[in-house]
């Protein structure tokens, strides 16, 4: 071998599979701009394709064209193979070749044989350039070479992220061509701003991962490289392609980090949701927790700082301060610390589902069909989105102004027909994507009502339903050519057309209690039971007692009822004021009290660690994220205040609220009252805000 090649070759292996790509995707991505930088740095005076040129063989027709570098490989996969294989030159101008394919020079867009041809100086249709074609299946056997390597190496030398489809020899490096080292600091961002986990626990597709990339694109610039932007337009809508199978890759080796080889890759990166609280009046900033990042430092570029901590619900408390403005929504956020960035990536529309822990409305993807979400929109997208949500069919769509100014609220957006989501996103239109459901590649159930906690049963796990409140089914993503597909409930198959993007109601098909039921396809499938109760541990005699149902009506007379007589059986709760009444609010509440009509003020004490808890040296974060609140009779409103704002809860149904007949004297409880005055807008609350005022102005006068 000649010197540049050698030099070209630890080049190579230090740029791309070098100590800082360890456990990290390693893309050999090269185009001529790097070779020029790579050359200038390293001061090679030879370029690459001269370089690969000078080893081939080209007059000896006894000898492959590539045989003097095959031979060398095969002496390095007999040896301890601690650096790359000595393909790194071959492989990484094959890459070349494939990042100059476009419509130009007279060539088609897909012709790769004419860039690498052109590479070595050849022209077309000669001697030369036939065996440069021929030989390209030894080049296409050191890309597997190098893919073997880095995955027995177990990532020490970087993740491979090589991939082909049908082509199979040109695949391999037209898939490292697609990305370049800018495209990885975007596309990590977008996993962040995905919530994609590190790692991909949840393994995501490729096809999802390019159907949210996709969306994520849609209607602004997010600075991709013009090969990679032309790649997902031109696959939009098809199967499994290279894009597809690259994204895998790259999400799957995600660590969480962004793209930052300058900070050496340790910044934690999570997108930034939106969160509509009190009932979409008030909108704030929600981060979710990162693990292993408890307390953390997060700032706006040149201004305000913020400290977060983890709270209730896995998110960040911390910027209650932040208030979301309109230029934030359509600019962006970012905020940015030593180990954690928070971004908000512009755009029109957004999301929005109940959040699971925290009981407000947070955006969110992907759009879920059967289950209720809001959507924020700017007044540029509310023509749009009220069209959209109108061909849905849905009656139960309400346009509300939105939380900040010159945007719109649509609550109550649901899909119940498979019909009528698949007419609106068929129809298209600039914020369709917004409705697009999860391309799965498993059956999922989901909803449902779940009366106890899942079990392992043999090679699965089971999930136990209420009998007539069975979850419903989630198919996966398929393409066959009369659009069905073979469902499997234990064993028995029957083809239905049913739309993957619709959720198929189990409730409608008639089960029996008790008996374990797998259903899905015949590549994946969920177990799950269904019973009227929970009978596992109970005493005897437990149910004895019950109301027997006449023809589906219960009588009026408690009696002893058998095990298989129709009855309403349950604890019989005599005097139901004998139980405490309890509110929760997070531990985060500052201080909090109780309001009475009558002037009463009962302030709530956050409890205290539990002496047991002490004596056995417990953490204090095993405590309930929750302050339990006993609500003794008589008392109607919950006033609480964080560290950003008052607020106030009703602990009744607005007409059972008595009016307000405070004494003149009752300072406190105005006081109390006055605090959350403009935390609620009923007509009740400001009858006690009206009553506070005026013991307030009362006490001025005196």
């Amino acid at each position: 071998m000649r010197a540049a090649y050698n030099d070209w070759h630890e080049v190579l292996s230090a740029e791309f599979f070098g100590q800082d790509h360890k456990y990290r995707s390693a893309v050999l991505y090269v185009d001529g701009e790097v070779e020029r930088d790579l050359a200038e740095c390293y001061g090679i005076g030879t370029s690459l394709a001269q370089t690969v040129a000078d080893e081939l063989n080209w007059d000896d027709p006894e000898r492959v064209l590539f045989g003097r570098i095959k031979v060398r490989c095969a002496i390095w996969a007999g040896s301890g193979r601690t650096e790359p294989p000595p393909s790194l030159p071959v492989l990484a101008l094959s890459v070349l070749a494939a990042t100059r394919m476009a419509s130009s020079d007279g060539m088609l867009k897909h012709n790769f044989y004419g860039r690498w041809i052109r590479l070595f100086g050849e022209q077309p249709d000669t001697g030369r350039a036939k065996k440069l074609v021929h030989a390209f299946e030894d080049v296409a056997d050191m890309w597997e070479q190098l893919h073997n390597w880095l995955t027995e190496t177990g990532g020490q030398y970087g993740a491979s992220t090589i991939s082909t489809d049908y082509n199979w020899k040109i695949g391999f490096p037209i898939s490292q061509a697609l990305v370049r080292s800018s495209d990885r600091q975007i596309l990590t961002r977008f996993f962040a701003s995905t919530r994609l986990r590190p790692h991909n626990p949840r393994n995501v597709s490729g096809r999802e991962l390019l159907r949210r990339l996709r969306v994520w694109t849609a209607g602004r610039d997010r600075h991709l490289s013009p090969r990679l932007t032309e790649e997902l337009a031109s696959t939009a809508g098809t199967g499994e392609t290279l894009i597809t199978s690259l994204l895998k890759r790259l999400a799957d080796d995600w660590d969480g980090t962004l793209h930052e080889p300058e900070r050496a890759h340790r910044r934690r990166a999570v997108g930034l949701r939106l969160m509509a609280a009190d009932r979409g009046r008030r909108l704030e900033w929600l981060a979710e927790a990162v693990p292993g990042v408890s307390e953390t430092e997060v700032g706006l570029s040149g201004g305000r700082t913020f400290t977060l901590r983890k709270g209730y619900g896995d998110v960040y408390d911390g910027l209650e301060t932040l208030h979301p403005t309109p230029q934030q929504l359509e600019q962006g956020v970012r905020l940015e610390g030593e180990e954690l960035v928070l971004e908000w990536v512009p755009q029109d529309v957004a999301l929005l589902r109940m959040h699971p822990y925290l009981g407000e409305w947070a955006s969110t993807e992907p759009f879920e069909p059967g289950e209720e979400h809001w959507i924020l929109a700017a007044d540029t997208a509310v023509h749009d989105v009220r069209t959209m949500v109108g061909a849905l069919g849905a009656r139960t769509v309400r346009e509300t102004a939105g939380p900040v100014v010159g945007w719109k609220l649509f609550k109550g957006v649901r899909a119940f027909s498979s019909v009528g989501l698949t007419q609106t996103l068929d129809s298209g239109g600039a914020h369709v994507h917004v409705l697009e459901p999860e391309m799965r590649q498993q059956v999922e159930l989901s909803g449902g009502l779940r009366i106890a906690r899942e079990y392992r049963a043999g090679a699965g796990v089971a999930g136990h339903y209420l009998r007539g409140g069975a979850p419903d089914l989630r198919l996966p993503a398929w393409e066959s050519p009369d659009g069905r597909v073979e469902v499997i409930l234990n064993g028995h198959a029957e083809k239905l057309r049913a739309d993957p993007r619709i959720p198929f109601p189990l409730w409608c098909v008639p089960l029996d209690e008790g008996r374990e039921y797998r259903v899905g396809t015949a590549q994946s499938s969920e177990l799950f039971t269904l019973n009227d109760g929970l009978n596992e541990g109970l005493p005897d005699g437990t149910g004895s007692l019950g109301y027997r149902c006449v023809r589906g009506t219960a009588v009026q007379r408690l009696a002893e009822v058998d095990a298989v007589e129709p009855a309403i059986r349950g604890a019989c709760l005599p005097d139901p004021g004998a139980l405490p009444r309890t509110e929760l609010v997070r531990c985060a509440v500052r201080e909090a009290a109780l309001i009475d009509p009558s002037g009463r003020v009962l302030k709530v004490r956050q409890r205290s660690v539990p002496t047991w808890m002490r004596q056995r040296r417990l953490p204090e974060d095993v405590l309930t994220p929750c302050l339990e609140v006993e609500v003794p009779d008589g008392y109607v409103w919950l006033v609480y205040r964080t560290a950003a704002r008052w607020s106030v809860r009703a602990l009744a149904a607005e007409p059972d609220i008595p009016k307000p007949a405070p004494g003149a004297s009752d300072f406190g409880w105005a006081y109390a009252v006055l605090s959350a005055a403009d935390r609620l807008r009923t007509s009740a609350w400001r009858d006690y805000v009206a009553a506070a005022g005026e013991i307030a102005g009362t006490r001025e006068v005196l």
